[in-house]
Parts: C-alpha cells; structure tokens; sequence
C-alpha cells in the first residue's frame, strides 16, 4: 500500500508540472524558463550524485553506482540531447495551445511501441495494434472538436510541436532502459537535466535575444514538482511491484488533464473528451 502510494504521488508531483508549464511561460519565453528550470534540477541531482559517491545516501534505495565505460556514457549523453527535444516541442507547443490538446498528443506512445518492436526485438501483439487504432482515432476526434482547425495544415502547424515531442519522448523512453542500467539512476537523473538545460543554453545563444528579467517563483515550482517526482518514483522502485508502477504512472496524462482543469478552466467539448479518452486507452492497452 505505501508503494503504491509513493507511485501516485511521484504521477501527481510530474502531472502537476506538465499542466503547470503553461503558466510559468505565460509571460516569459519558453526557452529561458526552460533553462532557469534545469539549473535547479541539474543542481539538485548532481548534489545527489556527489553525496551518493561520498557517503553511499542513496545505495540502499537505488543500489550500489554500477560501473560504465566511456561508450556507453557516450551513448548515454546522446540519448539524452536526443530526449531534450522532446521538453522543447512540449513547452513550445503549450505557448498556444490549450493543455488538453498538447498533453494527450504529446503523451501518444506509438513511437515508443515502433522502437521496442524495431530496436529491442519485441514482437508485435494484437493489442499494440488496438493502441495504434485508438491513438488514429483520439488524434482525428482531436482535430474535430476544435472549430481554429480550418485543414489539416492548421491542425499540423497547431500540434505539429506536440507529435515532435511524442516522437523524441517515445523513442528516447524506450531506450532509457540502457543509459539507466549503465549509470545508474541518479547519475542519469543528472546527465538528462545537465542535457536539457545546455540544449536549452545553445538555443539561446542561437537566438541572440536580450536575457529578460522573469519570476522565479514558477520556475522554482516546476524544478521542486520534477525533484519530488523523482524521489518518490526511486523510492517506489523499491517498496511497489513494477507491476504497480507501470499502471498507477500511466495516470499522470489523467491527473495533467485534471490540474489542466483546475488551473486554466479550459472548455472539453464531446469530441474532445471521446479523442482524449481514446488516446488514454491507448496507453492502458500497452500494459
């Protein structure tokens, strides 16, 4: 029960976050709250590390830090940049568009299904199919139910960002398996932030914009919501079955679709919610 407890509030601490990003970029840009973010969390986890190495904290909860060659931490470091993109595509995404919408298409896990089929040598089953069947059917109720999608090229242009963010999420999920083993938790913790916030940093410098003056309060919010998730989740590891882990995590798009509600009141007509329902399912079905 304690377990499945801690996996509930690690999906509520990462659920609150994705709705929440739509605030905290309301009035500020994307990419500069993104960076703000990660020196938070990168500072956080890498202050874990150092403790992890020094004293041995964290080894009775995550085990003991394995060890890892240089290719493989190479690899590590590329699959991460390569999941960077996948924050970039969501946050962009959520600029204009409604959390609704942006959620459960960025959420659709038929990139991650195609990896572990393609890449991992798993085989293809009848339900991978339906979950394929239902993601098709959710995204076109979605591009139904909302009048500002004209064509198909308005829908694109609207939630283009999202589907990117499913495809970089997806495929890089589905291989975290590897860099996880190889490092080990907290380590990769460290290494994606680290990631994230330097890919945010390039962009930034790329862009050549005058760094802005932002409230630092939201962003404060969003890095202790991705510490605590993470902290329960590592905890949950090793107090829940993985069995209960992968089911009661799925309910994070539930409970991101829920604070969506409560924080920005956006309208769900009858094909919006049919198109969220069935793109919920297709996560259900993968179990």
């Amino acid at each position: 029960m304690l377990g499945f407890l801690y996996i509930l509030l690690s999906s509520a601490f990462y659920g609150f976050s994705n709705a929440y990003w739509k605030k905290a970029i309301q009035d500020a840009p994307f990419l500069q709250v993104i960076f703000s973010r990660g020196l938070y969390t990168t500072s956080f986890f890498g202050l874990c590390y150092l403790m992890d190495y020094q004293w041995g904290i964290f080894t009775p909860w995550v085990g003991a830090r394995p060890v890892f060659s240089t290719p493989q931490l190479v690899m590590s470091i590329g699959l991460c940049i390569f999941s960077s993109f996948g924050l970039y595509f969501f946050v962009r995404s959520m600029k204009s568009e409604a959390v609704s919408l942006v959620a459960p298409v960025s959420s659709i896990n038929l990139f991650g299904l195609l990896t572990a089929v393609l890449f991992l040598g798993e085989s293809w089953v009848f339900s991978y199919s339906m979950a394929s069947l239902s993601v098709v059917g959710g995204v076109f109720l979605l591009f139904q139910s909302d009048w500002h999608f004209s064509s198909i090229s308005s829908f694109m242009k609207a939630l283009g960002g999202s589907i990117l963010a499913s495809f970089f999420w997806g495929v890089s999920y589905a291989l975290f398996k590897y860099p996880v083993e190889w490092l080990g938790v907290i380590l990769f913790s460290f290494l994606l932030e680290l990631c994230v916030t330097l890919c945010a940093g390039v962009f930034l410098l790329f862009q050549r914009k005058k760094w802005q003056q932002i409230p630092q309060a939201p962003i404060r919010i969003l890095a202790l919501c991705i510490m605590l998730g993470s902290i329960l989740l590592n905890i949950a590891y090793k107090t829940a079955t993985i069995t209960q882990i992968i089911f009661v995590s799925k309910s994070q798009l539930v409970l991101t679709l829920i604070f969506g509600q409560i924080l920005y009141r956006e309208k769900l007509k009858a094909l919006k919610l049919l198109g969220i329902t069935l793109l919920i399912l297709s996560i259900y079905l993968v179990i």
